[in-house]
């Protein structure tokens, strides 16, 4: 299979990897085959890519690290969470919010489970996003390399949970935000964007009454904006005093949202969102905390159209985490842009005079520059 930019799928192409609607419903499944209407209803969900079959690249497998089934279980149990805090009706609110701590303890549950069944995909995790701007499905990936950078750093699995369970709740207090932020579709002004720091606060506020979930878990959702060197919200909290779990789901927010389409921007190039943290590294966060993150990232991910320094286009069909700037490349068409006879690979590890320059379509990326205030 192989990653296609919405704007190049065509009617007759087949899905290669499920597609989920935005509170986690499947969408399309495996193997359907898209029309014309079906590639509108995406276009209109915000999909600006997508995973379909090809003959050429039938052998490029795309691993999930978690079952489609987690996934859904974990976006619907956020999903009805949002819904049980919104209830204006107050009797039924706190008695919906009872079990809030335990249903997330099975979600995430299940999430930690896939993950230690598949340590060799979280050892270099190239493929999580479901490629949907979600809040919900964005609050999983989160969770997802979070949890990974625990892993690394061997954390045990109470350690796994308090992470996986602040990560998955970290931008809760965001429901509590006036419904006409929320539902805008151009970036927040300077008065909202001050406002909507308080989400860190309005979050904590719920989860600390929740018996069921770890206060640890808690000051992930009121820690994970605090910045190093003091530049961070809401407590403007320095060094030691933010706790190890929030940096690592602030690093890793940081990246899932650079990475992801926004209303008002395209996503920005692994690389670039790569960078942009490694650059961060002694003043936001602590360099072991992004090298542990960096361990785990494929800037290149498998089953994405690379160009080469060539002109040659071709699929990233496999990744060497020692090496993850310099995989295997299945080569479809050649420097002129004609499909070549036969495709070929060539592994850059080996071809040194050749390295990739960026990806076919250039189109589904932002190219500027890269400042916090841009991660939101």
């Amino acid at each position: 299979m192989r990653l296609v930019s919405i704007r190049h799928v065509q009617p007759g192409m087949k899905v290669g990897r499920t597609i989920f609607t935005e509170d986690g419903k499947v969408l399309l499944g495996v193997g359907m085959t898209l029309t014309d209407r079906l590639i509108q209803g995406l276009q209109r969900s915000g999909i600006d890519s997508l995973y379909i079959d090809d003959p050429r690249t039938a052998d490029i497998v795309v691993e999930d690290v978690i079952r489609p089934e987690t996934r859904q279980v974990a976006v619907e149990t956020i999903e009805k969470t949002v819904k049980q805090i919104t209830n204006s009706n107050k009797l039924a609110r706190k008695i919906s919010l009872k079990e809030m701590g335990l249903h997330f303890q099975q979600a995430f549950g299940s999430i930690l489970d896939d993950l230690m069944q598949n340590r060799q995909i979280v050892m270099h995790l190239a493929n999580i996003s479901t490629h949907s701007p979600s809040l919900y499905h964005h609050s999983v990936n989160v969770a997802v390399l979070s949890t990974a950078v625990g892993m690394s750093l061997g954390y045990n699995r109470n350690q796994l949970m308090e992470l996986g369970i602040g990560a998955m709740l970290h931008d809760i207090g965001k429901v509590e935000l006036p419904a006409e932020m929320l539902k805008k579709t151009e970036r927040w002004n300077q008065e909202e964007m001050e406002a909507a720091k308080q989400h860190c606060i309005l979050g904590f506020n719920i989860l600390r009454k929740q018996h069921d979930i770890s206060l640890l878990s808690a000051h992930v959702c009121l820690q994970h904006h605090e910045r190093l060197d003091g530049s961070g919200y809401p407590q403007g909290l320095k060094g030691k005093n933010i706790h190890e779990y929030a940096q690592i789901v602030g690093i890793c927010d940081i990246y899932d949202s650079l990475t992801s389409p926004r209303p008002w921007r395209k996503r920005y190039m692994p690389q670039d969102a790569l960078e942009y943290l490694l650059g961060s590294g002694g003043h936001l966060f602590e360099h072991r905390l992004i090298n542990a993150f960096r361990s785990h990232i494929a800037i290149f991910p498998i089953g994405s159209s690379v160009v080469l320094n060539t002109g040659e286009v071709g699929v990233v069909c496999r990744v060497d985490p020692e090496y993850c700037h310099r995989p295997t490349v299945r080569i479809l068409k050649d420097g002129r842009g004609n499909d070549v006879r036969a495709s070929y690979d060539l592994d850059l590890k080996t071809n040194i005079k050749l390295f990739i320059v960026g990806f076919e379509d250039d189109q589904l990326f932002s190219l500027g520059g890269l400042s916090e205030s841009k991660t939101t």
